[in-house]
């Protein structure tokens, strides 16, 4: 059952379906509209710019039953953004072979009521059956090594989702969510493509948003431009445009300067959430978390841990049952997990001992000029490789009830974390010491 068993993490910013395995299908929330057939994904995103009155990206996140405008849609097979919801299910479950298949839906907690209603009718009319839904922030959660009370933060592509999630009596529940309004992944390519612009302009004497061939080119090579040089002080914007090379520099201040609006927005949310839930352990997606300027903010408040959506993915097997049982669909906004235990994937479990075990020390490395999870292949201790754990972690025992977790966070990022049964007493005699 676990193994044929489909998960669906509806995050506009990229859907991901997937299984036991992990992901198997990635695909943005946009599409193409013309007049004869529908694009969706990819290849709907790196044409959005050529042809803006034809492109849709807030299908999902303005997801409702009501007509469009006239000359939105120019086929008349489409009425609204259900319509676009539904062909993007279509076509993700085509792009997974076709076959019908049991899926959990991991939904944003801002979803209404009569959204959830309609999602699930468009999915009935799918090979993507829907077995069960759950909020996606409590399986999110639900990935700390050690299950606690937490503030999961989620970037959308057009907002960001701030959702508090307490630990009592041995269950975790989705108390409240609240949505900051254009904080998105798009919103931050709009301000990068602005800025860069006008680096170019500056430096080149070229607009590249003169014509919507170039802006298209510009915009599609940001995200590689910001992966590929993750840690410089300066960044290197090279073009070709219309024949010709064009160069431009971006410093780190300015990059981080351009995003100050956003990183405000959010930390102010943020704020005012932590009024409520002081102590709770900050959870963020890789997407927020590689927002120029942001980590270092959400680290110096505390505790900061980065849940990639393949944890939650595991997440969702191990509590299959949970998710699937019980009489018709109802968004499952609580699990019942043992009491400082783990339901996620970073830590396997020790079967030794039945006592809890705790973090207490943590550290970041930034894998530059490398693949994380390549690198992670290459750890030795001694001449022996590391035990994997999967998931893109691996173990070392060091005795004593002590245990080290190296993790792949993305593909520039390491996380190293140190656990023990006895943490506790281990942190009081710690305390000022590296």
């Amino acid at each position: 059952k676990t193994m044929s068993l489909q998960v669906l993490e509806l995050n506009d910013h990229a859907l991901v379906l997937g299984n036991a395995e992990g992901p198997q299908v990635v695909s943005p929330g946009f599409v193409l509209a013309d007049d004869k057939d529908l694009v969706f994904g990819t290849e709907a995103q790196a044409q959005s710019r050529l042809h803006p009155n034809q492109s849709h990206s807030r299908f999902w996140q303005d997801l409702s039953l009501e007509p469009l405008a006239k000359g939105r849609l120019p086929n008349p097979r489409w009425r609204h953004l259900a319509d676009l919801a539904h062909g993007h299910l279509n076509a993700l479950a085509q792009q997974n072979g076709g076959e019908q298949t049991s899926t959990v839906f991991s939904v944003p907690g801002s979803f209404s009521q009569q959204q959830l209603g309609i999602l699930v009718g468009i999915a009935k009319q799918t090979p993507l059956q829907v077995n069960g839904l759950v909020d996606s922030a409590l399986l999110t959660a639900a990935a700390l090594p050690v299950a606690k009370t937490s503030l999961v933060m989620q970037q959308q592509l057009h907002q960001t989702l701030f959702s508090l999630v307490e630990l009592n009596a041995g269950q975790l529940r989705v108390v409240e969510t609240q949505a900051v309004a254009s904080t998105g992944s798009a919103q931050v390519l709009d301000a990068l493509m602005h800025l860069s612009t006008d680096l170019f302009i500056e430096q080149c004497r070229f607009n590249p948003q003169h014509d919507a061939a170039t802006e298209q080119l510009l915009y599609n090579a940001l995200p590689q431009w910001l992966s590929s040089q993750p840690n410089g002080s300066t960044l290197q914007l090279d073009l070709n445009a219309d024949g010709t090379a064009y160069t431009a520099k971006l410093t780190s201040d300015s990059l981080i300067a351009a995003l100050a609006p956003i990183r405000s927005r959010l930390l102010e949310q943020l704020a005012a959430l932590r009024q409520r839930a002081p102590e709770a352990e900050l959870i963020a997606c890789p997407t927020l978390a590689a927002l120029p300027g942001l980590h270092d903010a959400l680290r110096s408040l505390g505790s900061l841990s980065i849940v990639a959506v393949e944890q939650s993915l595991a997440v969702a097997h191990k509590v299959s049952d949970q998710l699937t049982s019980g009489e018709g669909l109802s968004l499952h906004r609580a699990l019942n997990v043992e009491a400082q235990d783990t339901l996620g994937p970073a830590v396997a479990p020790d079967n030794q001992s039945s006592k809890a075990r705790e973090s207490f020390a943590t550290a970041t490395l930034h894998a530059e000029g490398g693949e994380a999870a390549q690198l992670l292949k290459q750890l030795r201790l001694g001449n022996q490789p590391l035990n994997s754990v999967g998931n893109g972690a691996v173990r070392v025992e060091l005795g004593d009830g002590e245990r080290l977790v190296i993790r792949a966070v993305d593909s520039s990022e390491l996380t190293i974390e140190l656990s023990s049964k006895h943490a506790a007493a281990s942190q009081r005699g710690s305390d000022g010491q590296e």
